[in-house]
């Protein structure tokens, strides 16, 4: 049995999906608002907010009896400068309830938890950080995923650190930075987008599936971290030429735009570059090459 808490994000969406494709087991799945998500026979929905003592209460009654539980934790305070403006909050979501969470539940054979790349902070000269490299992020989000990190694997749990991930969104109500782009590129509009930071991108479908797999062939004897990552380093201007190679539109529409001329765009300071090593995951699972695919 999958237990995936904030089911309904974009990661959570895809995660889903993949339980589904690849494995026989039935999932139960939480989300602050139930009523709009994707339904299935598989998946039983509760209403859940992790920030919620009471419904973590509940939630622990509601499993009673249930064995062998693979929990994955996507619900997060994710977006950096919200972090910045409200650290207090981020912190109750981030930190507070995610103890709460994982000391509650019972009967949980391993947990997982998906991070982020914003632990490593910047990579200097195109290097690529590993899974044993010190940290050094560079804002209050990843401070706080950080120190995330250092609560599930001191429970036991394991850790899986994402680049950015891009994808259509599979959610009915939620639209992704990805849609965006296409939407605008239909239009026959110009989409501005960073050419000189660079990340080692995946799509959401891939890293979800990789996760899957992982969880399926080592549960908590996989790596306690584990970059999931693309093999290329690549910008955002790369990534929207894709989308606009993969929508037959012309390349011109996507316009690149560098940091150093965009200075207080962003509440939150943001590393330039920041560049995974994958080559534990490749090990890990046998395979040669990760790319993106849109």
């Amino acid at each position: 049995m999958y237990l995936v808490i904030g089911a309904n994000g974009f990661l959570g969406s895809y995660i889903l999906k993949n339980i589904i494709e690849k494995t026989d087991d039935d999932i139960i799945a939480t989300a602050r608002n139930i009523e709009t998500v994707t339904q299935d026979s598989r998946i039983k929905w509760l209403s859940y907010d992790i920030s919620s003592s009471e419904m973590t209460d509940k939630l622990y009654q509601a499993l009673i009896g249930i064995d062998n539980i693979k929990l994955i934790i996507t619900a997060a305070y994710h977006n950096p400068d919200l972090v910045e403006k409200d650290p207090r909050l981020a912190w109750d979501i981030n930190i507070t309830s995610l103890s709460r969470l994982i000391n509650k539940l019972e009967n949980v054979s391993c947990i997982f938890y998906p991070s982020t790349d914003s632990v490593y902070g910047n990579s200097i000269n195109g290097f690529h950080f590993s899974e044993e490299d010190k940290l050094s992020p560079v804002n209050t989000y990843g401070r706080q995923k950080m120190t995330a990190e250092s609560i599930i694997t001191g429970y036991g749990g394991n850790v899986v650190r994402y680049p950015f991930l891009i994808s259509p969104s599979v959610s009915p109500v939620k639209k992704h930075f990805y849609d965006k782009i296409a939407e605008t590129l239909k239009k026959g509009e110009k989409m501005e987008m960073f050419a000189d930071s660079y990340r080692s991108s995946l799509s959401f479908d891939t890293a979800a599936g990789l996760l899957v797999d992982v969880i399926e062939k080592f549960g908590s004897d996989a790596p306690k971290i584990l970059n999931i990552c693309g093999d290329d380093d690549l910008s955002k201007y790369d990534v929207g030429l894709m989308i606009a190679d993969k929508l037959g539109v012309d390349r011109e529409l996507v316009v690149p735009i560098y940091t150093d001329s965009c200075e207080g765009i962003f509440d939150a300071q943001r590393a330039k570059s920041t560049l995974m090593d994958n080559t534990k995951i490749k090990q890990l699972l046998g395979i040669s090459q990760i790319k993106l695919t849109l």
